[in-house]
């Protein structure tokens, strides 16, 4: 199926998308930050790459802002994992490479059918 990056600082929230992601037959890389993200875009090409918003060191809107100049996205698909109850003004500059968000908590029915329509796009 596809390959997936997920961006996420929270140990459990890993382990949450990667057993359902990969339950779902798809391969999953992990980074912990911003900048772990980056350095992987930069040695690898995903499909989908699952980004949280609030992470230490580069926040998510920071490395796909650095990853958007560096030309290092391709036709990655992005997807932000947010607590927030929508991806803000922040998203602001980047409406052409986020194709979806999602909140947490989120339902596993609900996670696989937005990857599913967002990797269709």
């Amino acid at each position: 199926m596809a390959n997936i990056l997920v961006v996420e600082d929270e140990p459990e929230m890993v382990d949450i998308l990667k057993l359902i992601l990969e339950g779902a037959g798809h391969s999953v890389s992990l980074a912990h930050n911003g900048s772990e993200c980056i350095s992987m875009v930069e040695k690898g090409r995903f499909d989908l790459i699952m980004m949280d918003i609030r992470m230490p060191k580069i926040n998510g809107w920071e490395a796909l802002r650095k990853m958007k100049e560096g030309k290092l996205l391709n036709e990655a698909k992005i997807i932000m994992v947010t607590i927030e109850k929508g991806p803000g003004v922040e998203i602001f500059g980047l409406q052409d490479i986020v194709a979806d968000y999602i909140t947490k908590p989120f339902d596993k029915d609900d996670l696989l059918r937005i990857v599913k329509n967002v990797l269709k796009k």
